[in-house]
């Protein structure tokens, strides 16, 4: 559901106002089914619930040729505030699931480059320390104990995908500092996901 929720917010962040169609049809433009579990009914559950919960408000309706009116929607101040937390905590949790942890690479760029350099520092020092703790607990191979010998391939896949990890957010860090990609602030509307002039939600 994070992952879902920072996914909703974030497209009706840069979007101005949306309605649920819009979000959806975006989302599933950028693979999010496969990469994020984002079903269609899961983009409008997370619509209502943040609409319930004052993070999303309605801004009218639009006329649809294929149907009935959409209403459209725009982030509220505590919406706002929702997206930013949720994209901190995607870009710095080293426990996070690859859902949500995509969800923030997704919107990486609408926070400032040192900020989101020191989030992912953040993420890539609990991530090396894991790999630290996940070494000496297990030793150089198979303990004798009374584990079948091939669990250790197991244990293994762990330490395989958490040096996966550290190397790609390492790299990732260092392309940034090495400024890659237009990050929050640095020009005016052309950093990915950030809020640009409120248009029609018709494409």
């Amino acid at each position: 559901m994070s992952a879902t929720r920072l996914l909703v917010l974030g497209v009706v962040r840069f979007s101005g106002r949306a309605h649920g169609y819009q979000v959806r049809r975006e989302l599933l433009s950028w693979g999010a089914e496969q990469w994020a579990n984002v079903k269609p009914g899961s983009v409008y559950h997370a619509l209502r619930q943040l609409l319930k919960n004052g993070m999303l408000r309605s801004a009218g309706v639009e006329e649809s040729g294929e149907g009935p009116e959409r209403t459209l929607f725009e982030l509220t101040e505590s919406g706002e505030d929702e997206f930013v937390r949720l994209l901190n905590k995607a870009l710095s949790d080293a426990s996070a699931k690859p859902e949500f942890f995509g969800s923030g690479i997704a919107f990486l760029t609408c926070q400032p480059r040192d900020r989101v350099i020191r989030l992912l520092r953040f993420r890539l020092a609990r991530l090396e320390a894991e790999q630290q703790n996940l070494r000496s607990m297990l030793g150089d191979g198979p303990a004798s104990d009374d584990k079948p010998e091939h669990v250790w391939e197991l244990f293994r896949s762990w330490i395989v995908a958490g040096d996966a990890a550290v190397g790609y957010t390492r790299e990732l860090v260092a392309r940034l500092e090495n400024g890659a990609y237009t990050m929050a602030g640095e020009e005016e509307w052309t950093a990915f996901g950030e809020p640009g002039p409120i248009e029609s939600a018709q494409r």
